[in-house]
């Protein structure tokens, strides 16, 4: 039969409850670690992503830059198709031959749609064809909303996103390629004796502040995937549609300060915790631990819950010969607005059967005054 075991853990924090709104359009607060969303407003519909899709060119750079031999020594020669581009620009001289890492810089810091092209082409052979391999990259990311037709986020039919990808972008970005992160968090770039200061105003605004890009277009309105770092614990925000450049800044630096504010990451479970030691039937030995196989990370925001509530769940009786590390039992783990977590169980070592009289012995005694397993 299923025995069910309820205990509570009191949480030892007790938080006001707060409510968080926008003004963007659309918006996700994602917890880095635990990959949790905290917050969201539309952040499924598509939008015209505009130049939060240089983070993707970037991704690819990066990708070969980490696995192949291209290098940001490399250079790239700047084609007249680059040149001739519009809008924010890092200005780039026709057949310049311009190293990865100024186009790299270009991009991140200025916003450049000149150098994007160029790496493109230097990458993909054509920005075309570049952006096809943005798209077989957007899939493997599992960036189902997405769809890349140039380097640069300039506006085209069939270029789209959504604030969530963009965010997933965002997060595998810095997980993937830690040593080339720095580049985002770089304030201003000088090239061709023109110095421009990085569009992300959030690095010089907000604590932790280190990346990644923002994106403007008349249609989709002010965006930026933003991301801060404090006391070893980071956020992940994107936000578009807002109406002005300070409103871009002031929503996204809110909805920051808000998930460091009011949301804690809390282990629920340790790796190898003991959770239960139950009674085992004809063993060795009398009882068995029960240890969490990993560690359960989670946020919870201080206005959902102050209370979490578990339960244990397994069919006895538990019968010998018990093996490490196989699962016999679940524990449950509920969580107010959350889905309910579910951890196996399972056994710290092994256990062997008894002798056969003592089999005898022991159903006798299970026969006669029931089981012996004592829950506590």
């Amino acid at each position: 039969m299923k025995k069910l075991i309820y205990f509570t853990f009191i949480i030892l924090f007790a938080f006001p409850s707060l409510a968080i709104d926008t003004k963007a359009g659309q918006a996700v607060v994602i917890d880095f670690d635990t990959n949790e969303v905290l917050f969201e407003k539309n952040s499924n519909e598509k939008v015209i992503p505009a130049s939060m899709t240089k983070i993707m060119t970037i991704y690819v750079a990066f990708d070969r830059i980490k696995n192949t031999d291209f290098s940001i020594s490399n250079k790239c020669t700047v084609s007249p198709t680059a040149y001739k581009m519009g809008g924010s620009r890092t200005f780039l001289e026709i057949d310049d031959q311009v190293s990865v890492d100024d186009l790299l810089k270009g991009i991140i810091v200025q916003s450049g749609n000149d150098a994007s092209i160029a790496l493109a082409e230097c990458l993909g052979g054509t920005e075309k064809d570049f952006a096809k391999l943005m798209n077989v990259y957007a899939k493997r990311l599992e960036m189902n909303n997405t769809n890349f037709t140039n380097s640069s986020g300039w506006p085209e039919d069939n270029h789209y996103s959504t604030v969530y990808d963009i965010a997933i972008l965002s997060n595998a970005l810095i997980r993937d390629f830690p040593s080339l992160y720095s580049y985002f968090a770089m304030k201003e770039f000088s090239y061709n004796d023109i110095n421009q200061p990085n569009r992300n105003k959030l690095l010089k605004k907000v604590e932790g502040a280190d990346g990644l890009k923002t994106g403007f277009t008349k249609k989709s309105g002010w965006g930026i995937a933003a991301t801060a770092l404090r006391n070893n614990r980071r956020i992940t925000v994107v936000i578009n549609g807002t109406n002005s450049s300070r409103s871009r800044l002031n929503e996204s630096s809110n909805l920051i300060n808000w998930a460091f504010n009011q949301t804690s990451q809390k282990i629920l479970v340790e790796e190898s915790q003991l959770i239960k030691s139950i009674d085992v039937w004809l063993g060795a030995e009398a009882k068995v631990n029960l240890i969490s196989p990993k560690k359960i990370l989670s946020t919870l925001s201080y206005d959902q819950i102050q209370l979490m509530k578990s339960s244990i769940e397994y069919t006895k009786p538990i019968s010998a010969p018990i093996i490490e590390g196989k699962e016999y039992a679940k524990l449950f783990i509920d969580i107010e607005g959350k889905s309910r977590i579910e951890v196996p169980l399972v056994a710290e070592k092994n256990i062997s059967k008894v002798n056969p009289l003592f089999k005898i012995i022991a159903a006798a005694k299970y026969l006669l005054f029931g089981s012996s397993l004592n829950e506590n």
